[in-house]
């Protein structure tokens, strides 16, 4: 190759002559594999076969052939790995002139090649050059699967936090069992390792015989999965049969023929495990990463069960007195719009400590809220504590609907054996829609059975 210094650069000439070897030889130390074909016609202008006039080393390396056996020698004579497709593409190169660009994945190789498959020298000649894309598909392969797997898991954490807690996660059992095309779905809740509830999702085209809830419920379940997971946050088990060894009863009565595969995740407040997210018989070929997804999934929904219990922790405060575990003002109040609206029996019961005062005067308040707690058992262990209220530092009511009033006055007088120290006044009424007469009434007996304590703790004390 001539070079001639022009205005200060080095340059080539352009009319240099190349021989045929010359570009042969370039061809040869391209990094991709090559080949140069004459195509064979049949009279009709139909392809029926390729001449090799050309392969560089890494092409004869791809069909198993040395150079010098495929230059010479026909395309179906001597490739046996070979894509019949070829034909059709080497017609267009060819006859056509048209180039043609292609990914395709070969199993001999477990790669992805693109080929190219262009025209070159005149009408009859083509060429083939083939790339190996292998790692930029499988990028690519990742970057699809993590993309369809963060959507999954948007779209399953919006559901969770725009839905009633009940509500987000039947949706989100379901749309997780859809997209991986599993069996079933579900969220075990455990708390101390029993069984608290169970949210489960099952395809309407799942054959197999599943473990029933009440199996889960009844049978050792927790020990599988914790022993599955041990100090893991997620487990995939793609053959169930692997688990035989360890427990056949228990695979040959569950799992056997009706559980194949199936991944658990713990579903974790920091270190406490909340419950279990089970998936059984998901599909290996759907194009998301399935185990990134299940365990996005526990993350979440670990969320959504530590909000729910203090959501529920905060409406518990709120409605109830924290000393002694029965209903506030709050919860009384609601109660008695509910009732007011409506027209059943109902009892009222008032309760008023007595000595109350003088217990935190001489004993100290630690004595006197221990006496509050006492009468507070008493009272709900005999109404029922849902139906029990706080209203006041040392005074109770009890409102029970529905309740006749023989079943009510034995009651009250199973409160009146108590003995307790209290004044205690209580009313029935058959319409409900009364209630807070109902309470006046039950306040004034209790302050006439207050004045009888009164009266008596003056005697006692001489000043009578």
């Amino acid at each position: 190759m001539s070079e001639f210094e022009s205005h200060g650069k080095i340059e080539y000439s352009s009319t240099t002559n190349f021989t045929s070897n010359d570009i042969l030889y370039m061809l040869k130390d391209l990094p991709d594999a090559c080949c140069i074909f004459k195509v064979l016609t049949d009279p009709f202008g139909t392809v029926k076969d390729m001449l090799f006039l050309f392969a560089n080393e890494r092409y004869a390396q791809l069909v198993k052939r040395s150079s010098a056996e495929l230059i010479g020698s026909t395309y179906f004579d001597t490739v046996t790995n070979r894509d019949e497709d070829w034909i059709k593409y080497s017609y267009q190169a060819a006859i056509l002139r048209q180039s043609t660009i292609l990914r395709t994945y070969n199993s001999d190789y477990d790669k992805w090649f693109e080929f190219w498959a262009v025209p070159v020298y005149q009408k009859g000649f083509c060429a083939f050059i083939i790339h190996d894309v292998t790692a930029a598909k499988r990028d690519e392969d990742d970057k699809i699967l993590k993309r369809n797997s963060n959507n999954l898991v948007i779209e399953c954490a919006k559901e969770l936090s725009s839905a009633e807690f009940g509500k987000g996660i039947k949706k989100v059992l379901k749309i997780l069992g859809t997209s991986i095309e599993a069996d079933r779905v579900l969220i075990v809740e455990t708390q101390d390792n029993d069984i608290k509830a169970i949210h489960e999702w099952v395809s309407g085209s799942a054959h197999s015989k599943l473990p029933t809830k009440k199996d889960i419920e009844n049978n050792d379940f927790i020990s599988l999965w914790r022993g599955q997971l041990k100090n893991k946050d997620i487990v995939v088990v793609n053959d169930t049969y692997t688990l035989k060894e360890r427990n056949e009863e228990f695979y040959d009565k569950f799992l056997a023929g009706n559980v194949y595969r199936f991944i658990i995740a713990a579903v974790k407040d920091k270190k406490n495990i909340l419950g279990y997210l089970v998936v059984d018989n998901f599909a290996n070929d759907v194009p998301l990463n399935v185990t990134d997804v299940i365990e996005s999934a526990a993350v979440f929904i670990s969320y959504e069960l530590r909000n729910r219990a203090l959501t529920t922790e905060m409406m518990y405060l709120g409605s109830h007195d924290p000393l002694t575990g029965l209903g506030n003002r709050y919860s009384l109040n609601q109660t008695l719009v509910l009732l007011s609206g409506m027209s059943v029996n109902v009892g009222v019961c008032y309760v008023d400590i007595n000595g109350l005062k003088e217990i935190n005067d001489e004993k100290g308040h630690e004595a006197g809220d221990e006496l509050i707690k006492k009468v507070a058992s008493v009272f709900g262990s005999i109404f029922r504590k849902k139906f029990c209220y706080r209203i006041g530092g040392d005074e109770f009511i009890a409102i029970i609907p529905e309740i006749d009033k023989v079943k009510f006055n034995d009651m009250v007088g199973k409160l009146r054996n108590k003995k307790i120290e209290a004044a205690i006044g209580a009313v029935w009424t058959k319409n409900s829609s009364e209630i807070n007469k109902a309470i006046k009434q039950a306040d004034e007996a209790m302050y006439d059975d207050k004045m009888i304590y009164y009266k008596n703790h003056e005697r006692r004390h001489g000043k009578i």
